[in-house]
């Protein structure tokens, strides 16, 4: 997966910090901290991104939208494809000002035609069909096994470095979207299975007002071992901004990550995004908080409750990472720095590419 493979790379590179921060401080808030233990701790978290079956869902999902609403797709493929692969270029600005705007028009839409489950539910052309891919795009099958109140997608294998699909095709799984809503909340779960084993199960809810709305992402993903249960949650206003809290945790490990990032301003020129971010559990914790705008921005580090480390950034330029009282800092200090920058930076991807398989069920048409 293109993000959450970044995320992965991201605490990866903060587990290899961790071993070289033992001079850093001796105690959290709660229990003393321990480098390599929370190096096995994010291990275990990163191992869920891992399957292969996770991999395929990431490349053919950004098509699902256009199968199921090819005259109002939520958003294009390759666009979607293009967020992905650039959140850690173009920075979590970017990635929020893009967040903000497509959310804004599904809620937006919502808000004007008072969002039913009739106007959010499958298309009726569509329910209970097998969708499996062929010459570049899904079509519909004459397979059986869908759910009764979804459609089914069949998955294929992937080359591990590009993510295009293998050529020619063979089929590895399938994703199941379930339609879930009702009343006033339009709601989808996504259920994608391998063989025996179910690797991701999450569902998704709008709720909406006349200033606003909400978008919940609450499942779990596993990579047949270890299990990470996952809580997203997106609170747009339409005139005020978008507030994303990225919540996951191990519970085989006591061990949690909890991000919140807040943007105020709905554009590239205005928006400022405040920062705050714990990484914790039975062997210490690492927190990150800050804010940038369109001129930069500042990120304080602290490991064990102790400042270790502050990120500047000027304009687009590259960050400047210093370390307390400005001491100059390791090569693997700073990329593991940089490293914490970028689970930032990927955040709203992410929940984009959680909530854009199900975009085509829970968008009503204008």
């Amino acid at each position: 997966m293109h993000v959450l493979h970044l995320a992965k790379r991201s605490l990866l590179t903060v587990a290899a910090a961790a071993l070289a921060l033992t001079g850093c401080g001796d105690s959290g808030p709660d229990v003393p901290f321990n480098p390599a233990g929370t190096a096995g701790d994010l291990e275990a978290f990163n191992s869920t991104f891992e399957s292969s079956t996770f991999a395929s869902f990431s490349t053919f999902s950004l098509m699902f939208d256009a199968a199921l609403a090819p005259a109002v797709p939520v958003v294009s493929a390759s666009a979607a494809a293009l967020d992905i692969r650039a959140a850690n270029k173009e920075g979590m600005r970017a990635a929020a000002v893009r967040s903000a705007e497509r959310l804004s028009s599904v809620l937006a839409a919502g808000s004007k035609s008072g969002m039913s489950a009739s106007m959010a539910a499958v298309p009726a052309a569509a329910v209970g069909k097998t969708f499996i891919y062929s010459g570049g795009e899904y079509v519909v099958s004459a397979r059986t096994g869908a759910p009764a109140n979804g459609v089914r997608f069949i998955l294929y294998a992937v080359d591990p470095v590009t993510f295009a699909p293998v050529e020619p095709v063979v089929e590895t799984g399938y994703v199941d979207l379930i339609d879930l809503s009702s009343g006033s909340t339009s709601s989808a779960r996504v259920r994608v299975v391998s063989g025996e084993t179910e690797y991701l199960n999450y569902t998704v809810t709008v709720t909406n007002t006349s200033s606003g709305g909400r978008i919940n992402v609450i499942g779990y993903i596993t990579d047949g071992t270890q299990q990470a249960n996952l809580s997203l949650r997106a609170a747009l206003t339409f005139t005020g901004g978008l507030t994303l809290t990225y919540g996951a945790d191990v519970p085989t490990r006591d061990f949690s990550i909890d991000l919140t990032l807040t943007a105020t301003g709905l554009d590239a020129e205005n928006a400022t995004i405040e920062v705050t971010m714990d990484v914790r559990g039975g062997n210490g914790w690492i927190q990150m908080t800050g804010q940038f705008d369109q001129a930069g921005g500042t990120l304080s580090v602290s490991v064990s409750g102790h400042h270790f480390a502050t990120i500047t950034q000027v304009g687009a330029g590259a960050p400047v990472i210093t370390g307390t009282e400005g001491q100059p800092l390791t090569d693997d200090d700073i990329i593991a720095l940089e490293g914490i920058f970028y689970i930032t930076n990927g955040a709203f991807a992410a929940f984009d590419q959680l909530f854009l398989p199900v975009g085509a069920f829970i968008t009503p048409e204008a």
